[in-house]
């Protein structure tokens, strides 16, 4: 019994770290390709929430946001604590919304479902925090 138990909490830290890796490589990548391309489609994504062109370009927004995602991407896989996971979901659900309410076809949303669970998974593979401290530690 000893050796299966063994085994079950390798598999469970292996499965934390690939969740950690597959969160913070959607976002980073997801951060890094705005903040290096600027695509033009996402001044649309602005204007779905009432942010003009000429605000985008004057506050850098695209790579304000850019940064933004990297930073929780690097945070996630450095210290993946349940209150910034939850963040995370709510962030990516926040920002991924925007490309149906700018026009785009709702399996734009749909697609990008992964980088709303893989944070879920992590936080379910981690433990749900029973106290406010585990929340943030």
């Amino acid at each position: 019994m000893m050796a299966l138990e063994r085994i079950a909490r390798f598999d469970a830290r292996r499965l934390e770290w690939l969740l950690r890796i597959a969160t913070a490589g959607a976002l980073v990548g997801h951060g890094g390709f705005g903040l290096a391309m600027a695509k033009r489609d996402w001044v649309g994504y602005f204007g779905a929430v009432g942010v003009g062109p000429a605000a985008v370009h004057d506050a850098s927004l695209m790579a304000v946001v850019g940064l933004l995602e990297i930073a929780l991407g690097l945070l996630v896989l450095a210290r993946p604590a349940p209150a910034l996971l939850l963040f995370v979901v709510a962030w990516k659900l926040g920002t991924e919304v925007l490309r149906p309410m700018a026009g785009e076809p709702l399996w734009e949303f749909v697609e990008r479902w992964s980088t709303y669970t893989a944070p879920l998974a992590l936080l379910y593979a981690r433990g749900w925090p029973t106290s406010a401290r585990r929340w943030l530690g």
